[in-house]
């Protein structure tokens, strides 16, 4: 995302003495990474592998309209995290153009139900219309959406854009149980989810609701790491940051 004239400002790594011996975190010990969420969620992900960015929420109103994605709706989430992470790239180097992030990654998490594949001429619930599942805005809505689930499989799609605005998407098929609306109304009335793409945590109190998972369960919490972890050494092998951070 650009170079600065010039670099004189310390910090502590981002990769700490746990991290795997892998070329990557040696190449991003010493740079500045953004992580563009409050998520404690995601900075805990992160902390599993040992690595710590710096921690700047973004400020994108995520207001993008669902129309304009109709039968791609995965496209939704690649250009809501795009734009998460160049509003904090674009707004860290407005305020000081002598230390700009080397790297900003940022995350969005939707649930689209039903899955498109399923929606699509010769699916399973052909004629339907896929849409996305963002966080509810009330505990009505929380409910709505967990009885349209009740015995049926959504998927969680994440993107994750890193430098130049690249991205891998990740999805994760989740199988719900036939939820009773006692048990749904149980579990809205706890207050868990209301904050929730889909309006349920898997890893808290919503995990009750869960039947089984196809896929990776970070996607589900907030953030593929596997999967992202091997999309960026990939991007490493292929040079990407050796241009970009050429001095």
């Amino acid at each position: 995302m650009g170079k600065a004239p010039s670099k004189s400002t310390s910090r502590a790594s981002c990769v700490g003495p746990k991290a795997l011996p892998l070329p990557i975190f040696d190449k991003l010990r010493d740079r500045r990474v953004i992580l563009a969420s409050a998520s404690p969620r995601r900075k805990e992900i992160f902390a599993t592998s040992d690595f710590y960015p710096e921690i700047v929420p973004s400020t994108f109103a995520e207001d993008l309209p669902h129309s304009r994605f109709q039968g791609r709706l995965a496209d939704y989430p690649i250009a809501t995290g795009a734009e998460k992470a160049m509003e904090v790239y674009e707004r860290l180097v407005k305020d000081n153009e002598y230390d700009p992030p080397d790297l900003v990654i940022s995350a969005d998490t939707v649930v689209i139900f039903p899955p498109e594949k399923d929606t699509a001429e010769g699916g399973q619930f052909h004629g339907e219309i896929s849409e996305v599942l963002e966080k509810p805005i009330n505990k009505d809505e929380q409910a709505r959406s967990l009885s349209l689930m009740a015995g049926r499989q959504l998927y969680p799609t994440i993107e994750a854009p890193g430098f130049k605005v690249q991205s891998i998407s990740a999805s994760t098929l989740v199988q719900f149980y036939d939820n009773s609306d006692e048990t749904i109304r149980a579990y809205v009335d706890s207050g868990e989810g209301i904050d929730r793409a889909g309006g349920f945590a898997i890893q808290g109190l919503g995990g009750v609701l869960i039947e089984k998972i196809d896929g990776d369960y970070n996607n589900c919490v907030g953030f593929p790491s596997a999967a992202f972890w091997r999309w960026i050494s990939e991007l490493d092998a292929d040079g990407v940051f050796d241009e970009a951070w050429r001095e």
